[in-house]
């Protein structure tokens, strides 16, 4: 399936707590309270951005074994489960976390959230 947005196309549709997340390229996530279909689109003009929302999006991504930018490091062990390896710097930006994952995957942590994955 794809799905348009303001964002372009990607692929990726998934039914949660009532919601349709559509999973974009590059590991966007657009969260639709109502979906329009057009075969196999669905228009994601709709796409909200509210705290809820943003929890739900959370939510189905760990189900899916999936690790977002904004989750917290307990979000990420019920996605991934414990890391291999935890590095710790310090900087002007404060602690900085990276967490090494045996299958080659990085997560890197920021003020208690995650700032970037590397896969």
């Amino acid at each position: 399936m794809s799905f348009e947005g303001s964002r372009g196309s990607g692929k990726g549709v998934f039914i949660a707590g009532g919601m349709v997340l559509l999973l974009g390229a590059g590991g966007l996530i657009f969260v639709v309270e109502r979906a329009r279909t057009h075969g196999d689109s669905v228009n994601a003009a709709a796409a909200i951005k509210t705290s809820e929302a943003a929890a739900k999006v959370r939510e189905a991504a760990i189900a899916a074994k999936q690790v977002l930018v904004g989750m917290t490091r307990e979000e990420v062990e019920r996605a991934w489960g414990k890391p291999d390896k935890i590095n710790q710097s310090t900087s002007g930006g404060g602690l900085r976390e990276q967490w090494v994952f045996e299958s080659g995957s990085y997560v890197y942590f920021g003020n208690e959230k995650v700032t970037s994955v590397e896969k």
